[in-house]
């Protein structure tokens, strides 16, 4: 058997100054779990210019892709069906976690729609010998019936992991590419995922929905094992949150102590978070903490009580001001809602320049399909083109008439044209030098 292994991407405005590049991890996991069995794969990745390979005839395609590219990979569903007789498509990825019925379609043969890489070893097993039960939960599949145009979709029940997997992604693909992965001016940037879900209660956030809403914390030990064995000059965890507690940083740092790792890491912490345990961030600093991503959302406590991010705006402040004072990168994250006013694009801008944020991102609020608050936002949407959906258009009428919303909206990024880091990336991505 051949696995062709395909990450479907849709470009946005971004895609054309490509900031921030890094591995399919994704897709790397799987490979681990084919290489495990003994099955030949590839892996596809038009970021990193992996072509399908010509000479080879894949039994099996695997899609994944984020929800702006969920109409992408149906027409890539049909697109193998047409180039390869016979092949088998299977649909997974985080966005197909909460909307498998999306891909519900004639020339989809299953979709996966549990985070268990023990899911996708049963369906390849099953693909392979059919006599190897297919699994009744975590996967949806189709039947074929005779005399039908559309057949039927048997739709699996929710299966949800309550420990982390032990797999390790496959390294390989980095190890090829690690040149040309980045995260702005810092180069070869390796993925590193320990827990999964969110423990915290965010309205508009997909993580906290995925796996039922159940959170399982790191591993610390076996994700510093795990960094140690990859080689690269920065490590980017992409947990939703580094630390939630206290003994999570302790934990960490003992981690990185014990083996004597020197690293750069790339983390999500909360504001409130950097501020209650401020003692730690000179030790976190040793340890390796490089950057910091927060998600600030808005510089208004009403608009952050009404997404539950339950943070104090008016802090927010500090915590910038600590990890200045460690030599921690930051960058800051920030959302406006559709509902903003002139002044409420002022005041963003305003608290950007008055504290001295040098990398920052802005995104429109936008509810995703899978989220509560996407169906309580469903009778007010204004687009269902699922491109729109890239927190950079928007999908709900403005209290500002749309040019103008948007005129204010890319004026608030300016600012980024002052940024030292922003420039470095430039230059380096001129220079096509370190």
């Amino acid at each position: 058997m051949i696995v062709l292994l395909k990450k479907v991407r849709v470009k946005t405005l971004f895609s054309l100054f490509d900031p921030v590049k890094v591995e399919p991890l994704e897709l790397c996991y799987l490979e681990a779990v084919l290489d495990s069995s003994g099955i030949e794969c590839y892996i596809a990745d038009d970021l990193f210019g992996l072509k399908e390979p010509e000479e080879i005839k894949p039994d099996v395609v695997v899609l994944t892709g984020y929800n702006v590219a969920e109409e992408e990979i149906i027409r890539e569903a049909r697109a193998c069906k047409t180039k390869y007789s016979g092949v088998i498509v299977i649909v997974g990825g985080v966005h197909a976690q909460l909307n498998a019925s999306a891909f519900h379609h004639k020339n989809i043969d299953y979709v996966i729609h549990s985070q268990c890489l023990s899911v996708f070893k049963q369906v390849i097993e099953h693909i392979s010998d059919s006599k190897n039960k297919l699994t009744e939960a975590g996967v949806d599949y189709f039947i074929d019936q005779a005399g039908s145009a559309d057949g039927i979709w048997k739709v699996g029940g929710k299966h949800y992991i309550k420990a982390a997997d032990s797999i390790k992604a496959d390294r390989r693909l980095f190890q090829m590419i690690s040149p040309k992965t980045s995260y702005l001016e810092k180069k070869q940037v390796a993925l590193i995922k320990g827990s999964i879900g969110c423990p915290y209660g965010c309205e508009y956030c997909y993580c906290r929905c995925v796996n039922g809403g159940i959170y399982i914390k790191s591993d610390y030990d076996k994700m510093v094992e795990e960094m140690a064995d990859i080689g690269a000059e920065y490590f980017w965890i992409v947990d939703d949150v580094l630390f939630a507690m206290r003994e999570d940083a302790l934990a960490f740092i003992e981690a990185i102590s014990k083996i004597d790792l020197k690293v750069k890491i790339i983390g999500y912490l909360r504001a409130d978070f950097i501020i209650r345990e401020a003692d730690l961030l000179p030790r976190l600093k040793k340890a390796g903490l490089a950057e910091v991503i927060v998600g600030f959302e808005s510089v208004n406590n009403e608009e952050l009580e009404d997404y539950h991010k339950s943070t104090d705006a008016l802090r927010y402040p500090e915590a910038i001001s600590l990890l200045k004072e460690n030599s921690i990168d930051l960058t800051a994250l920030f959302m406006v809602h559709p509902d903003y006013s002139l002044r409420d694009f002022i005041d963003l801008r305003d608290f950007i320049r008055k504290h001295d944020i040098d990398v920052y991102t802005i995104s429109v609020f936008t509810p995703i399909k899978g989220t509560n608050s996407y169906e309580k936002a469903k009778k007010d949407l204004i687009t269902q083109d699922i491109k729109k959906y890239d927190f950079l258009h928007l999908v709900l009428k403005p209290r500002l008439p749309v040019p103008l919303f948007y005129i204010l909206f890319y004026w608030t990024h300016l600012r980024l044209l002052k940024s030292k880091r922003i420039w470095k990336y430039i230059r380096q991505s001129i220079c096509c030098v370190d």
